[in-house]
């Protein structure tokens, strides 16, 4: 499909003719199904593109636009201004420079796949946008392991809700909540000096604290694999089987002399993710229909086969057609049995073993642990000094 041919269409005229966009817009892409290589005549078109931002904004940060929050229902604003133009109409999605940087930092999954699309893709590249995919790789570490892994788990775990997988088990809600908190780790590390990973240990117990035994194999609440069993058939404790609503996810957290600052924010990440996670529980038995169910599936085995990408070569493959005909397999119903209205065996299993060559991926990965400040923040300054240079 030509992107420049999409765009040049009246319905995208708005892209020309909006005085945040035109010439400020660094670049543009595909988005979804298209920009995987994954689309059918029936897939809906999106778009996905990066703006430089408005010059007051980038020297007056969070001064100007204010008259626009809430008379422009298609711009989104932030702390420091303007961050997001989305047009619902067309499915359009451009983010402001700095904003995306921050997302690219983390190796955001909707993000970072921006980078990798298909040269033909690419439509309205200015001097600033090729500046950023040249340079794309300072953007690539091992945090995508914690994004992606975290993302696709939970979208696995919300698919076997859907689907009827997991008979709510509390083995589950624990081990899932106890990835929830092990992914906030590196960032409390960072935020406060005081605190080291092992601070916190999270264990699933019983009432009284004692280790389980799930399906005749101890379970603890870092065992992420037990995610990908169809069911928790049997509980116990000492060989005693317990009823499921005795099981909870218990914390050991060991602070010495810590400030209290620290202590403030350390207890609110926490509180706030296990707030968050059950304000979500009420959420995930919504029933899918066949369709979003295959599709839902697909871009599961999608993320963790980009995720092993960026860990083992350091390279953004966001146009997936190695795997084509397995990801339009899925997609496609090849892997769903209709008489249990279910994803089969072989799916979950396919999942199970995709996680693990993941984690050892990550584990060998030649990336560093995080990009590097002053070669991200290096560029994003080059890029808006020479920004500001070309308006004076």
């Amino acid at each position: 499909m030509d992107i420049n041919k999409v765009i040049s269409s009246a319905e995208y005229d708005f892209l020309r003719t909006d005085p945040r966009l035109g010439d400020n817009i660094a670049l543009l892409t595909f988005g979804g199904s298209i920009s995987y290589g994954l689309n059918t005549p029936e897939s809906d078109i999106d778009v996905r593109g990066i703006i430089m931002p408005d010059p007051d904004d980038l020297l007056s940060p969070g001064l100007s636009g204010s008259e626009y929050r809430n008379n422009d229902e298609h711009l989104i604003f932030g702390n420091y201004g303007f961050e997001q133009y989305i047009d619902r109409t067309t499915d359009t999605s451009l983010y402001v420079l700095s904003k995306i940087f921050g997302l690219l930092h983390k190796c955001n999954p909707n993000t970072i796949e921006i980078l990798g699309c298909k040269p033909e893709h690419y439509a309205m590249v200015n001097e600033y946008g090729q500046m950023l995919l040249d340079n794309k790789d300072i953007f690539l570490s091992k945090l995508a392991y914690g994004s992606f892994a975290g993302y696709a788990r939970g979208q696995f775990q919300r698919l076997k809700n859907a689907i009827g997988k997991d008979n709510g088990s509390n083995v589950f809600k624990c081990i899932s909540l106890a990835d929830s908190i092990e992914r906030i780790q590196k960032h409390l590390e960072e935020s406060c000096t005081s605190y080291k990973r092992d601070s916190l240990k999270m264990f699933i117990t019983d009432k009284n604290g004692e280790p389980i035994t799930v399906n005749g194999s101890p379970v603890d609440a870092y065992d992420v694999g037990v995610l990908f069993n169809d069911v928790v058939t049997e509980v116990t404790v000492n060989g005693r089987p317990i009823s499921d609503d005795e099981v909870q996810l218990s914390f050991d957290l060991r602070l010495d002399k810590i400030p209290a600052n620290e202590f403030n924010v350390i207890t609110n990440e926490i509180t706030s993710s296990i707030k968050e996670f059950n304000k979500h529980l009420g959420h995930r038995n919504h029933k899918k229909d066949v369709y979003h169910l295959n599709k839902h599936a697909m871009h599961l085995v999608r993320l963790y086969l980009m995720a092993e990408d960026i860990l083992t070569r350091g390279e953004i493959v966001t146009y997936r057609e190695k795997e084509h005909d397995l990801l339009m397999t899925i997609k496609t119903g090849g892997f769903f049995n209709e008489e249990q209205n279910s994803l089969n065996t072989e799916f979950f299993d396919m999942v199970n073993k995709l996680d693990k060559r993941m984690l050892k991926a990550y584990e060998n990965s030649r990336l560093p642990e995080r990009p590097d400040r002053k070669k991200v923040g290096g560029l994003l300054r080059d890029i808006h000094l020479r920004y500001l240079s070309s308006l004076s």
